[in-house]
């Protein structure tokens, strides 16, 4: 009887743990990430989506997502090369200059996409408040420079 009780406690450890392991993995990055988070309260709250249309936007916000780590990645790389140019006091690169405008033009090219996406999963009315905050926001860049 005691063997009998200790595989059953071993087994219930076995089953917990492995359901915590599987649980970990599943919340992803999506729990954590406020950025996430902001867009799909703000797609919910003020855009009005439905649970099918939050479930496209996540997937649409995870293929961005990616797309957008590989983009700053590319950043990163022009920004050391920048500051060794600044630190060997070389002030003007247009070689470098030009990539990264290429790479700004590649990361706004992918947010604007990103938009779209979120533009073609909603309905009239939603494509109304999207296009109404994309003219906004456009507005705010211009009226800052």
């Amino acid at each position: 009887m005691k063997i009998k009780l200790q595989y059953i406690i071993i087994a219930i450890l076995v089953v917990t743990n492995i359901y915590f392991i599987i649980d970990r993995n599943n919340k992803s990055f999506k729990t954590e990430n406020s950025e996430f988070n902001r867009e799909m309260n703000y797609l919910k709250e003020r855009i009005m989506f439905d649970d099918d249309q939050l479930e496209l936007a996540k997937k649409e916000y995870e293929r961005y997502s990616s797309n957008k780590k590989k983009i700053e990645r590319k950043f990163r790389r022009y920004d050391l090369v920048i500051m060794d140019n600044l630190e060997n006091q070389i002030d003007s690169n247009s070689n470098n200059m030009d990539k990264y405008y290429e790479i700004a033009i590649e990361l706004n090219t992918e947010r604007m996409l990103h938009w779209k996406k979120y533009r073609d999963i909603a309905n009239d009315e939603q494509i109304k408040k999207l296009d109404s905050i994309w003219n906004r926001m456009k507005d705010r860049i211009r009226s800052s420079n």
